[in-house]
């Protein structure tokens, strides 16, 4: 241990950065680019078939560390910065069959690790606890709102008649279908419900659905926020991808955009109550004008919007994380 301690007063000046992510990740690659500061990278599905962890606590030791399949050897205690970014899934030794022991060391594997996260004093850009709340569309909808941001009108519900009553109501303007998350085992696209769909509610038993009242486009923005910092985009899409401008980012007319200063303030005050440092909020701009939030990505694609346009996307990126690594 005593060679932990001399490897922290050197090491001590030079703070390094941290990136939990995947070495393929083109947003991470694109952000190193503009890192001066020492950085390294850990994949999480390296552990804990390829990654061996140590957590020292005692009398006189106290001591948090990670080594990396390359032999580097990470001392979290000298992390100045993380950025958590993508992560993927924990990767069992495939020497491990029996299938109760692979059960119990995934169980183990997953309490250990986030122990070390927790234990660690430095900057996050964004923590795993502030990137698990902020997806809780239902808390987000109720926050947004109490922060002053306009959001549609929204019901989530598993009855079929709460859900019947909700679409009647807002049928006129236009009712939207969601899920909470789009996986690829089984797809649900944003949908603009129909008459016909009507037919189907009593399926809304088997699982919550999101309905919202439909928002017309006059613009759709996506604001990238880091660290305070609000760099947005505007996209005008042609008729067909009105509900979902996703789809026709490819031929949509891409430009800067800046938010109101009233409805940047809000933005920030909810980022400040998620305690996130980055996020990719989608708002529409409504043909009167009025800005309507929609969601935050707490770990949402940058790149996009950054390839169309002037915007510092990865140099903000890469001078928060320096700024706070120094800092600290």
């Amino acid at each position: 241990m005593a060679l932990i301690q001399l490897s922290r007063a050197i090491a001590k000046a030079s703070l390094v950065i941290l990136i939990i992510s995947f070495p393929d990740n083109e947003h991470v690659r694109r952000v190193t680019e503009h890192l001066n500061h020492p950085w390294t990278l850990i994949d999480l599905a390296w552990f804990p078939s390829k990654v061996r962890m140590h957590a020292y606590a005692g009398a006189n030791v106290d001591a948090m560390l990670l080594d990396l399949p390359d032999g580097q050897r990470i001392d979290l205690d000298q992390v100045g910065a993380v950025w958590n970014r993508r992560i993927r899934d924990y990767t069992l030794d495939p020497a491990l069959t029996d299938t109760t022991a692979r059960t119990f060391a995934w169980s183990e594997s997953h309490e250990a690790l986030p122990g070390l996260w927790h234990g660690m004093e430095c900057f996050w850009m964004n923590s795993p606890e502030s990137d698990i709340r902020s997806m809780k569309k239902t808390l987000l909808h109720r926050l947004a709102r109490r922060a002053g941001l306009r959001v549609p009108e929204t019901l989530v519900t598993n009855d079929p008649a709460a859900a019947t009553a909700f679409i009647e109501q807002h049928m006129e303007r236009g009712v939207i279908r969601k899920a909470f998350r789009n996986i690829a085992d089984a797809p649900r696209e944003t949908h603009l419900l129909t008459r016909a769909d009507l037919a189907q509610i009593e399926t809304v038993c088997y699982a919550p659905v999101i309905f919202q009242e439909y928002i017309p486009a006059g613009l759709d923005l996506r604001a990238t926020v880091i660290d305070g910092e609000i760099l947005t985009a505007a996209f005008r899409s042609q008729a067909d991808y009105e509900v979902d401008y996703r789809a026709g980012i490819g031929s949509a007319e891409v430009t800067e955009y800046k938010l109101p200063d009233d409805i940047a303030g809000r933005l920030r005050a909810l980022m400040s109550q998620l305690d996130l440092v980055f996020g990719a909020v989608d708002f529409r701009v409504t043909p009167e004008g009025e800005h309507v939030f929609f969601e935050i990505n707490p770990a949402g694609e940058f790149l996009f919007v950054a390839d169309r346009t002037n915007l510092p996307i990865t140099q903000a990126i890469a001078a928060a994380l320096e700024r706070h690594a120094v800092a600290r």
